[in-house]
């Protein structure tokens, strides 16, 4: 049988491998061959790498940039949903301390006549009340009539819980409010009939104090064609409208009684000709 004969490979590794059974030229040319191999081995690759990344991969990812269609353009994130609002409030101050605003229409609501005014208010209705006054001397006076007519606590209508908790301000009175509601609501409580109030009448307001955010508004209240006494409120201008600053547990106005109408601002359906 022919003697097998070894690859360049293997015969170049012996030489290497056992030095001594090869001639001293052998042995020396040996290792260099194989690194001679190694390294071509080495520039081969690095070549055949160069060659995919330069050259055929830009190819292959070559083109116009796709806009995005769009279903796939970025979605800004939605506004807030807006407050149940029916009308814009106007924030520019009027003196109202000795002529009346103009009304857009009086509202009889429960037992009395209710005046509204663009940009005053109210402005926003929730549920069985309606809220949402201008930071404005009629704002405020909107807010003490509205506030007064729904927010009996001893003859509570369905709106008069929803709109105390929103306009007291926070604070152990407002507390004690809210419960004097509730009985009435639950029976501890007798209820004031709404035909205690028939022929009450707002008759007018007087401004007794008023700066950027806090008022006092006292309200001339008649019956029968006469006055009666009056009501006062003390509001502050909080988170985008004016709250009650209650007088007492008891009740969040104050009451007068025989009070005279000189010095205040006569303002009913009839004395603005409406």
């Amino acid at each position: 049988m022919p003697k097998d004969n070894p690859g360049w490979w293997s015969r170049n590794a012996n030489r290497v491998a056992r030095p001594e059974q090869q001639t001293s030229e052998q042995a020396k040319r040996a290792p260099w061959v194989l690194l001679a191999f190694i390294a071509l081995i080495v520039l081969v690759a690095v070549g055949v790498w160069a060659l995919r990344v330069f050259w055929f991969e830009p190819s292959q990812t070559a083109g116009p940039t796709s806009q995005p269609s769009a279903s796939e353009a970025p979605v800004a994130p939605s506004a807030p949903p807006a407050e149940n609002g029916t009308c814009t409030l106007d924030a520019t101050d009027r003196d109202i301390s000795s002529t009346p605003p103009e009304a857009t229409r009086w509202v009889v609501e429960r037992w009395a006549a209710l005046p509204e005014v663009d940009g005053a208010g109210p402005c926003v209705e929730v549920d069985d009340y309606r809220v949402g006054f201008a930071p404005t001397q009629t704002g405020a006076v909107l807010a003490t009539y509205h506030y007064l007519v729904h927010g009996n606590t001893g003859s509570p209508d369905a709106g008069t819980r929803g709109l105390l908790e929103h306009a007291v301000l926070d604070g152990p009175l407002k507390a004690a409010i809210l419960q004097d509601v509730d009985d009435v609501e639950n029976g501890v409580e007798v209820r004031v009939p709404d035909s205690n109030f028939a022929g009450v009448q707002f008759l007018g307001y007087r401004v007794v104090s008023f700066d950027d955010d806090q008022a006092v508004i006292e309200v001339l209240l008649g019956k029968d064609g006469a006055t009666s006494g009056s009501l006062t409120a003390k509001l502050v201008w909080q988170d985008d409208d004016w709250r009650i600053d209650p007088a007492s547990a008891n009740e969040w106005s104050s009451t007068q009684r025989n009070v005279s109408a000189q010095g205040f601002v006569l303002w009913t359906p009839e004395s603005a000709g409406d």
